[in-house]
């Protein structure tokens, strides 16, 4: 089972990478957010409503966007006003666990190198209602256990420039997809819980 307060007590030493491009291209941010329930540790994605010309639309991801002028440079700031303005929920620096590793990427609305930084929280006390915006379709949570599961990685196929790629993926609840930059950024927080496990005793 993975419980939520050995998970914070194993996040609190994670040693991101920042890349150190960060200060001079373009940058946006996501939000972790983490709670406990009865199956263990969740953390919530958001399904992205569906647009013409956006390869992720219908797909699972983590609420957040780009760096604006009044973020200052701050990604946590970032990621709190996105979940803010896209789910309603109102997440504050006392509710930060710690932040993952830069991933660059492409913006692909500019065809331009774009630094994304997550950021995990837990959920706020006491509870709040979601409110979703135009930007969001539906959310979910999922629990961390489940994706910690070999059997339940999957593959999809996805075509780009004429070739077909089979890429690692997770089919969720109502068959939503959870791959790509999210699915790296999953990785890496479960990499740094299964790196706070004390090892397990030799077989005799």
């Amino acid at each position: 089972m993975h419980e939520l307060a050995p998970i914070i007590s194993a996040l609190s030493g994670h040693r991101a990478r920042r890349h150190p491009a960060r200060r001079w291209l373009k940058r946006a941010a996501v939000a972790l957010v983490l709670r406990e329930s009865d199956q263990g540790a969740q953390v919530l994605v958001i399904e992205r409503a569906k647009r013409v010309g956006d390869p992720w639309s219908g797909h699972l991801g983590f609420p957040g966007g780009r760096l604006e002028t009044g973020d200052a440079r701050s990604g946590s700031t970032a990621a709190i006003r996105e979940t803010r303005e896209e789910l309603g929920l109102t997440l504050s620096a006392e509710d930060a666990i710690t932040r993952l590793s830069d991933i660059r990427t492409l913006d692909h609305s500019r065809r331009a190198p774009l630094i994304l930084s997550p950021f995990v929280y837990r959920w706020p006390q006491p509870a709040q209602a979601l409110a979703p915006n135009h930007e969001v379709a539906g959310w979910q949570w999922i629990t961390l256990g489940w994706l910690d599961e070999p059997m339940h990685r999957k593959t999809t196929r996805y075509r780009r420039r004429g070739v077909t790629l089979n890429l690692p993926c997770y089919h969720c609840a109502g068959q939503t997809l959870l791959w790509g930059l999210s699915l790296l950024v999953v990785d890496e927080l479960l990499a740094a819980i299964r790196r706070s496990r004390p090892p397990s005793p030799p077989l005799k």
